[in-house]
């Protein structure tokens, strides 16, 4: 009896300390390391029965990947991705208007551009296609595309010190099947006519360089997804 009685003391008092020692973990669901690696980039909030969700960079200079906290009804989890997106960094993220659809972009090289979208508002995310920019210098300006796959690309060239670098100005790439292929890219001096916003953008962006730390995230994520 004694022995049993000791067994029962050491479990209840084990089941005791699990809650304590995961406490920072469990007002979020996220690990407290998870988050000190994390910088966010761009967020959405929670729209009627749409969650909450939040696209970061984990990493450093060298080497980093981009990361999908998702808002769930028991907590927020991390989302895994295409292994096509190691060491990138999203550039890009707009959710469908209409529809659960998710897009996001990804920079790889300085030229590489990477596709992904989610059709059930980020708990699945599939690579879709990537295009080759016709400058390490030319950054997203807009890019729309509608549940057939047809969409469009706007890249913006400001500045290029290359003595080979193309014309200053707006470029401009067409897919018809969901950013599997795209294109030739198609110049224009001054910015094309934008096509139907079928993407609304995040509710907040990031630069990138503002790191929280586990009670900045908790009030983050707590905005982002009100409780109840």
């Amino acid at each position: 009896m004694a022995p049993s009685r000791l067994v029962l003391a050491l479990v209840a008092a084990g089941m005791a300390l699990v809650p304590l020692a995961g406490l920072p973990q469990n007002e979020s669901g996220l690990p407290p390391e998870t988050l000190a690696q994390s910088a966010p980039l761009f967020a959405f909030q929670a729209q009627g029965n749409r969650p909450a969700l939040v696209l970061t960079r984990s990493g450093d200079a060298q080497a980093s990947d981009p990361r999908v906290f998702l808002a769930t009804r028991d907590g927020w989890r991390l989302v895994q991705l295409p292994d096509e997106l190691h060491n990138s960094s999203w550039v890009f993220a707009g959710r469908a208007m209409t529809g659960r659809e998710i897009w996001g972009i990804t920079q790889g090289s300085p030229t590489t551009l990477l596709f992904v979208s989610s059709p059930n508002d980020g708990r699945d995310w599939r690579f879709r296609g990537s295009l080759q920019k016709v400058s390490p210098h030319a950054v997203v300006d807009l890019f729309s595309v509608n549940d057939e796959g047809r969409g469009s690309l706007i890249l913006r060239l400001d500045d290029d010190p290359r003595p080979e670098a193309p014309r200053l100005g707006y470029y401009l790439y067409l897919t018809k099947n969901g950013a599997r292929n795209w294109s030739e890219a198609i110049f224009s001096q001054g910015k094309p006519l934008p096509p139907a916003n079928l993407l609304t953008p995040p509710d907040r962006t990031f630069d990138g360089h503002q790191s929280f730390d586990v009670a900045g995230w908790q009030r983050l994520l707590a905005d982002l997804q009100p409780a109840g």
